[in-house]
This record gives C-alpha cells, structure tokens and sequence, in this order.
C-alpha cells in the first residue's frame, strides 16, 4: 500500500533534543507499506522503518504526517 507521507529529516549524531527546527530538512515521500491487517489503521513504526531505508545511516525521520 503506498501512502505520501511529510516528515523531517534528523541528521545522524543529533539528538531529538539537540537541534534546531531550521536546521531540519523537511521531505515528501511516498512509501510502500503493509496493508493494516487490525483495521486500526497504518503502522508508525512500519512507515518509519520504510523512511529509515530511505535516507542516509544514522540519519531518522520525525514529525510524520500522512498526506493521503
């Protein structure tokens, strides 16, 4: 099930804690993720799973928004 999700992008070494908002890349992307087989929706750990594959080593996405 592909779903277009809105995230930022926490560069590797950077605490959730430690950064500033402007210094975060915002990203649009579509992922391919299992379909929910509960009927209580998507799973946040499977798209961020789906993200991880997608960016650099260390780096991690957070804020996600589902566009659709």
């Amino acid at each position: 099930m592909e779903r277009r999700v809105a995230y930022w992008v926490l560069p590797a070494g950077v605490g959730p804690d430690d950064y500033e908002t402007a210094d975060l890349e915002q990203r649009e992307d579509i992922v391919d993720v299992p379909e929910p087989e509960d009927g209580l929706g998507l799973s946040v750990p499977d798209v961020q799973d789906a993200l991880r594959d997608m960016l650099p080593t260390g780096a991690r996405p957070i804020g996600i928004r589902f566009l659709d």
